[in-house]
């Protein structure tokens, strides 16, 4: 996780090829003496140019084939206050299908979940690096799966995978992030996400692990 507060970002070259090359990131606190701490996220990123990206290419269809809802007639806007509890999340316009029982995203059934988001300052969805942002914005399945989650539980990523296949269009103003896990168990689940453009078009893809831990309540502002 990025810790609160500055931090510092080192970068160093693993491999370098004519088509990739591989960074390892590191993200660690600041120390008083402006050095860099305990590195608290290790990132892995291999870079390559997808515009001249060329080879094996098959084409199937899917065996899951289900048309992504209209965002106009079968969604409604996200009202639950947690799309604003972050000043990330509060970044986006959160418009999914909502069910009867009034949990999100739920149309598909299962541990599937589906939300189309936006800018609310109307910029585009048009770099890569938007994607990676939003890579991190799915609705996750188990939040979803029952009313007041985010008053008894809180998420941590333990790690994440990001595969950018297409570029966004420059133009593009709404996504679709589709998410889904297999099992959850123990404090801990899979979430696996697609962003899919208007016109279906996978942008990325992405896996992640994620740890749930219980709040503790708390008496005269301490926890018990």
């Amino acid at each position: 996780m990025v810790p609160p507060g500055q931090v510092v970002v080192a970068c160093a070259r693993l491999r370098v090829s004519t088509r990739q090359c591989v960074v390892r990131v590191e993200v660690a606190r600041s120390a008083a003496s402006g050095k860099s701490g305990i590195p608290t996220t290790v990132g892995i990123v291999t870079c390559a140019d997808l515009s001249k990206e060329k080879g094996l290419t098959q084409h199937s269809k899917p065996a899951f084939a289900v048309p992504l809802p209209d965002r106009h007639t079968e969604c409604v806007k996200i009202d639950d206050p947690v799309v604003d509890s972050t000043p990330v999340t509060r970044k986006l316009n959160w418009v999914s299908p909502k069910s009867a029982n009034g949990l999100w995203g739920h149309r598909i059934g299962g541990h599937h979940r589906e939300v189309w988001v936006s800018f609310r300052d109307r910029s585009n969805v048009s770099d890569l690096l938007h994607l990676a942002l939003l890579s991190d914005m799915p609705l996750q399945p188990a939040a979803t799966h029952q009313t007041g989650f985010y008053f008894k539980y809180a998420l941590s990523t333990l790690c994440m995978t990001v595969e950018f296949k297409k570029r966004p269009d420059p133009s593009t103003q709404w996504v679709m992030i589709r998410s889904n896990s297999h099992k959850v168990s123990n404090g801990r689940y899979d979430v696996c996400v697609q962003i899919l453009d208007e016109r279906g078009d996978i942008l990325s893809l992405s896996n992640h692990v994620v740890y749930v831990s219980e709040l503790r309540a708390r008496v005269n502002g301490s926890k018990l």
